[in-house]
């Protein structure tokens, strides 16, 4: 389930079932589900079931089912504690937004190394993508997916909405004259250009500027137009072909984007202006210190998988541009061996002893969880140098 083919299909087919009393969805042959196709079908899908369309669905399989397609998941942040951000479809207000930005992002910097400014990046991206919703289409909820595919390090990202559209938006404002949804995209990723007033329209503009320099790819559709950008090179097109959710208020916008996570990526280069590091500034203490208290990490202090999650957050705020991490043990009396072993003696070994502690400052511990860190640490240390080829030989 992937592209403008497939939510194309959807909205033809579910437009003549509105006629017919209901929608039957044969999903016997979907096994694979991505953002690009999910978020705008579930948008789709979503507006005309409240709109009275019956749906009924035959051959459906647990992978579907888990990413929510069918009845996206509301960002509550009860719902953003106990689901996992990805691979799901969500369902988000205007309140919800800064909330489910922050879970994706926890999220890759979790499960993913990334290269300097690809979480900066992506953060202000999310961000501005997520509210346009609310900005310009006078759509009550947006939809959203991502997906982090670890063996490319590829990152898939799409945000929906069934609003007036961008060429509607333009037009209901009297800012920008466009002939159609094509021409409206155009001027959209245009910098300083918005629906609502001119010199202040930064969102798609920066967002293809963040691509672009990423070698990534964008897609933007909205009503019958669409921009494809990959390689530096933008195609597009309008076409009467494209069908509509309805021909009133409901034209629909999809943003689907994906940025490779191996290479590097400047937030400021691709504004034209210093950009601050929103997400490090929330760590600095009153001494001007990166300091992560250890005892929030409680849930990844007893299981390898979590304790990974932990380490790769680590490392990716290290790639952000924090040149000193200080891990505060403060009121944790006692870690696994296990966490001691997959975050600080794997980082100890990764890094070399002498660049780990230069980068990392261990206040805090009590005397039990010392011993076991430092255990950890002289274990992985000392099996780096069993597996050191030595200088000399048999004589």
């Amino acid at each position: 389930m992937s592209g403008a083919s497939d939510s194309n299909a959807l909205i033809t087919a579910s437009r003549r079932a509105m006629r017919m009393g209901g929608l039957s969805l044969d999903l016997g042959d979907t096994h694979r589900i991505y953002p690009n196709g999910a978020v705008p079908m579930a948008a789709a899908l979503d507006y005309f079931r409240n709109n009275g369309l019956q749906i009924s669905t035959t051959r459906i399989n647990a992978s579907v089912i888990k990413t929510r397609f069918l009845h996206p998941l509301p960002a509550t942040s009860e719902n953003l504690r106990s689901h996992p951000s990805g691979n799901i479809v969500w369902k988000y207000d205007e309140e919800q937004s800064t909330d489910l930005c922050n879970a994706f992002i926890e999220m890759l910097e979790e499960n993913a190394r990334c290269e300097t400014g690809v979480i900066e990046s992506l953060n202000w991206c999310l961000f501005e993508v997520l509210d346009n919703v609310f900005q310009h289409s006078k759509s009550p909820y947006g939809y959203a997916m991502m997906q982090i595919h670890a063996k490319r390090r590829w990152c898939t990202v799409a945000v929906s909405d069934c609003g007036i559209g961008i060429h509607r938006s333009f037009k209901e404002n009297n800012v920008y004259a466009a002939k159609n949804a094509y021409e409206a995209i155009m001027l959209a990723v245009q910098e300083k250009v918005t629906s609502k007033t001119k010199n202040m329209g930064n969102g798609l503009y920066g967002l293809m500027r963040v691509v672009g320099l990423n070698r990534g790819e964008l897609q933007i559709r909205s009503g019958r137009g669409w921009l494809e950008y990959r390689e530096g090179e933008i195609k597009g097109d309008y076409s009467m072909s494209i069908p509509l959710v309805d021909l009133n208020d409901h034209h629909g916008t999809t943003v689907d984007w994906q940025l490779d996570l191996s290479r590097r990526v400047s937030l400021a280069e691709a504004l034209n202006f210093p950009e601050p590091n929103l997400r490090l500034e929330r760590l600095e203490d009153e001494s001007g210190d990166y300091c992560l208290r250890v005892a929030d990490f409680e849930e990844g202090l007893g299981t390898r998988r979590s304790a990974e999650q932990i380490r790769n957050r680590l490392v990716n705020l290290l790639s952000s541009g924090a040149p000193r991490l200080t891990l505060d043990f403060s009121g944790v009396y006692v870690v696994s061996s296990s966490f001691a072993d997959e975050v600080l003696g794997k980082l100890a070994l990764e890094m070399g002893i002498v660049a780990f502690m230069s980068h990392f400052d261990l206040r805090g511990m009590t005397p039990t969880v010392s011993a076991i860190v430092n255990r950890a640490i002289s274990q992985r240390i000392a099996e780096g140098d069993d597996r050191t080829p030595g200088l000399g030989g048999r004589s």
